[in-house]
């Protein structure tokens, strides 16, 4: 079964989304660089002159490490941090420029709405860590959550962009390794086909910051040519059924965004309940924008975990 649903853009998004596209040394900054190091010293660079702090009254970071894996733990209140749900979420970075700094602003904003805490996973990067690094890490950091007593039923994973292509394939991770499936997955501005050959990627490419040619470079730093059609690297490809329930939030201009409809038909046939966000006018890693409908879509993802965490 799938929903879709469509917002509308307001001026003010429209505005800002017309003023980043236009900006060419952003533009130059984020899709240009062609080494990991490059890419790695670009996101620096985009963090500390565009992103936005989220006041936070009682938020508290605590650095940890789960299976070997560096993570964060973070709560935006004393009663947020006793509870016995938790939203995991991978950043994104193209698996090639990201961190926990990178997203970081979005875990907060996570904490903060859904009222539960959130662990942010710092899985291994490529080029030093090809595919199927990154996917080990996440597996390992949800066996060890199981393993310390947490009901699956009690987690949601929640990815955006290269995160949410892990978090999707995250079914077919724990049918492998025989693990009890989480409450939902989501993904956010997700990465769904790594071969990227779908239509968006050629009518949106004059609408979207990200670009196929950037695209390209990170996937041929991430995993060979041969095994981007892997059950466990792309979401495509990923086996679903009816007991997966599954939100997807895409901006209609990303490049990305026949890839993400094809998933959403995709898990739909199978089986999985599916609701599918389409945002007007946006681009690629929208929701970290200060615009109201980047709030409106964390708002949703918010909601949406809170509900499917209390139905248990």
């Amino acid at each position: 079964m799938m929903t879709i649903r469509y917002f509308a853009a307001g001026d003010d998004d429209r505005r800002f989304v017309d003023t980043l596209l236009g900006d060419r040394v952003f533009s130059t900054v984020y899709a240009g660089p062609r080494s990991a190091d490059a890419m790695r010293a670009a996101t620096s660079s985009i963090l500390a002159t565009h992103a936005y702090s989220i006041d936070a009254p009682g938020l508290d970071i605590a650095p940890c490490d789960i299976a070997g894996v560096p993570c964060e733990r973070i709560a935006a209140g004393v009663a947020d941090r006793e509870s016995s749900e938790l939203v995991v979420f991978l950043h994104g970075g193209g698996f090639v420029r990201g961190s926990l700094a990178l997203g970081r602003r979005s875990a907060i904003e996570l904490a903060v709405l859904t009222r539960r805490p959130v662990l942010a996973i710092g899985y291994r990067q490529a080029p030093e860590h090809r595919f199927p690094a990154a996917g080990n890490d996440m597996l390992a950091v949800y066996r060890s959550l199981v393993d310390q007593g947490y009901d699956a039923q009690s987690l949601v994973v929640v990815g955006e962009s290269s995160g949410g292509c892990l978090a999707l394939t995250l079914p077919e991770w724990l049918r492998r390794n025989r693990c009890p499936a989480p409450a939902g997955i989501v993904g956010i501005c997700p990465m769904a086909d790594l071969r990227m050959d779908s239509v968006s990627w050629y009518v949106n490419a004059a609408r979207d910051i990200a670009t196929r040619e950037m695209g390209a470079r990170m996937i041929e730093l991430y995993i060979d040519a041969g095994s981007t059609a892997d059950p466990l690297a792309a979401p495509l490809f990923t086996p679903y059924d009816a007991t997966a329930n599954v939100l997807l939030c895409v901006g209609a201009n990303e490049v990305m965004l026949s890839d993400v409809e094809r998933f959403a038909d995709h898990a739909a046939r199978a089986g999985a309940t599916v609701a599918l966000n389409l945002y007007e006018a946006m681009p690629h890693g929208f929701t970290k924008f200060d615009t109201p409908l980047a709030r409106s879509a964390m708002q949703h993802v918010a909601a949406w975990c809170v509900t499917r965490l209390t139905r248990r």
